[in-house]
């Protein structure tokens, strides 16, 4: 599931046109290449968030986990954006366009579960990803990681960026990024959350 997740994400990255199925044919092909290169470590990460558990504000080993492997990849990492020590921006590329891919990652109170779909508490009422967002922080790094390789061997060319937003569950994290103005020069903003289902919302405000 965990893998099926991360092809979904990076697979809705790119949008063929007639004109430009060879080339995005290839896109795709690359796009799957990274995804599968990058795979155990985005499972790895996935699984500790899972295990950390961290609840809004309190994402610190989280937040350090996904922004230390976007830096190891390349990035440029600002950490503590928006006057909250747990959120931060992966940057790769330069100019337009500007690409940038959410990912969350705090946990819940009183979800504390092991890794099987009936109710099943490792400690009772400490937290838990009841909505996936172990899945939904690593996961939609893997799909930056891949769109930054494609501009680093010259496939595409712009800017991606990764947002990594805390507190999305009780303080609503983005807000604070949206009011500290992070996504002023951003073309479009990529999102996606683990469901029972598979589906596309597209959103122009």
């Amino acid at each position: 599931m965990r893998i099926k997740a991360f092809l979904v994400l990076t697979l809705c990255l790119v949008i063929s046109t007639s004109s430009a199925q060879k080339k995005m044919s290839e896109t795709k092909k690359a796009i799957i290449a990274s995804v599968e290169k990058h795979k155990s470590n985005l499972i790895k990460i996935s699984d500790a968030i899972w295990a950390l558990a961290e609840t809004a504000f309190e994402e610190n080993q989280s937040s350090k986990i996904l922004s230390d492997y976007a830096e190891q990849q390349g990035f440029t990492v600002e950490r503590g954006v928006a006057g909250m020590p747990t959120a931060f921006v992966a940057t790769y590329g330069s100019g337009k366009p500007v690409i940038s891919v959410l990912g969350e990652f705090d946990a819940l109170p009183g979800l504390s579960q092991n890794t099987e779909p009936t109710k099943s508490p490792i400690v009772d009422g400490e937290p838990g990803h009841g909505c996936g967002h172990n899945l939904f922080g690593a996961g939609s790094l893997g799909a930056a990681v891949a769109i930054k390789e494609l501009i680093e061997n010259g496939t595409l060319k712009g800017t991606i960026k990764f947002f990594g937003t805390p507190s999305e569950e009780k303080y609503f994290g983005k807000i604070w990024m949206v009011n500290a103005g992070l996504w002023d020069d951003v073309d479009v903003n990529i999102s996606w959350h683990p469901s029972a289902e598979i589906k596309a919302d597209v959103k122009v405000l």
